[in-house]
């Protein structure tokens, strides 16, 4: 892609968790560093003077911290390679992933999926936090993989979805009504019906799909247990519902 077209929205690591791993980095390294270099000029103050009886009582606390803090002060510069120099920047003819000194630019056609999953921290009910993740599926099975560390995760998804699943709606429809099957994770849709693992359930059998606190269920007409997978784990979520209904619907208004 020669031309990515006029930019929508750049996305980047939110401004104060750069600033707060920046400050942990270099209070981290030079603190440590410093407490280290006290902690060895003690150690060998103390042998040469005193002999080794005493060295760790004069320098080990020292060590001990100036360890800590380089540790600390480590994790946060490996932060900062990590996400400070990543920019995720959207076109209108797809997007562009900078790394530092790398660039990589993706049409929107070489993104054939969209997976967004998140996991909550609590307990008996307290929720205290949250985790969200977008993944990208690529062709060739390359994956893109970005966590909410970057700001405006959910807009970016949003965008990716936006500019791609017109397409991929389409070539699905397509291929199911040619007999190929879609496979949406562990759920697969066939021009007949839908299979999870070894269950499958014809088309008839279907009376509607939906989405509830990150769970898909896929209701019967008869009695019997649903069909639940975790959004999480269904790239193209919205498409597939779409397609369940959809099928379920047809099959409904036209049995046989």
């Amino acid at each position: 892609m020669t031309d990515p077209g006029q930019p929508l929205m750049e996305h980047r690591a939110e401004r104060r968790l750069r600033a707060f791993h920046a400050a942990l980095a270099l209070v981290g390294l030079l603190g440590g560093g410093a407490l280290a270099i006290v902690g060895v000029t003690r150690s060998n103050f103390a042998l040469s003077n005193y002999g080794p009886a005493v060295v760790w009582r004069w320098g080990g606390p020292w060590l001990i911290m100036g360890s800590l803090l380089l540790v600390i002060g480590a994790a946060g510069a490996l932060w900062l390679v990590r996400w400070n120099w990543l920019t995720v920047t959207t076109f209108q003819n797809g997007l562009q992933v900078r790394r530092r000194n790398r660039l990589r630019t993706i049409p929107w056609a070489d993104i054939q999926g969209v997976l967004v999953s998140g996991v909550r921290y609590g307990m008996l009910g307290f929720i205290w936090g949250s985790r969200s993740k977008l993944r990208l599926e690529l062709d060739g099975g390359y994956r893109l993989q970005f966590s909410d560390t970057l700001a405006g995760l959910p807009q970016l998804a949003s965008i990716v979805k936006r500019r791609i699943y017109p397409r991929l709606l389409t070539e699905f429809t397509a291929s199911l009504r040619d007999g190929q099957p879609i496979a949406f994770g562990p759920l697969l849709l066939r021009p007949e019906g839908l299979q999870k693992g070894q269950r499958r359930l014809s088309w008839a059998e279907v009376d509607m799909a939906e989405l509830r606190d990150g769970r898909v269920s896929i209701r019967l007409r008869r009695q019997g247990a649903p069909i639940r997978v975790s959004a999480g784990k269904l790239p193209n979520v919205e498409i597939c519902l779409q397609l369940i209904q959809h099928y379920a619907n047809q099959s409904a208004h036209h049995p046989g």
